[in-house]
Parts: C-alpha cells; sequence; structure tokens
C-alpha cells in the first residue's frame, strides 16, 4: 500500500492551509483520498472533501489520526 501525506500549517495561527492524504494499492489504484483543493464549489463541505474510486464526497477536514485510522481499518477487511 502507498500513503501520500502532506499539511502546510501557518504556524503562527496554528491551523492547516493545504492537506492532502492520499492512500493507494500497490498498484496505484486510488483508495481514497481527502484534500482542500477549492475545486468543488458545489459541495456542502466546500473546500474539504474526499475522492473514492466511485465518487468525490462532502467530508469534514480529517485529521492525521483519523486517516491512520481509515487506512489501519481498510487493511484489516
Amino acid at each position: 500500500m502507498i500513503e501520500d501525506c502532506l499539511e502546510a500549517v501557518d504556524i503562527e495561527q496554528a491551523e492547516k492551509i493545504k492537506y492532502r492524504y492520499q492512500f493507494m494499492d500497490d498498484t496505484r489504484n486510488l483508495i481514497f483520498r481527502y484534500d482542500n483543493a477549492p475545486h468543488y464549489i458545489k459541495i456542502t463541505s466546500f473546500p474539504h472533501h474526499k475522492h473514492t474510486v466511485e465518487k468525490v464526497n462532502a467530508s469534514r477536514e480529517p485529521g492525521l489520526s483519523d486517516i491512520l485510522q481509515e487506512i489501519s481499518q481498510k487493511m484489516r477487511s
């Protein structure tokens, strides 16, 4: 499995400016990706969203621990 994580944090305000958490299988097929790129303006959680193989969904801003827990659950199933 392949993971790709990026967080850009404003240390003066202690908040994430940009993030991407991506999880792929061994052949580099997407399993899921969370990000806040501002390109799905009609999603209710804009700019936060989750990509899956099937579609793009509204999503809250996840933390790294949320991502690791989701990966762990997927690895067990």
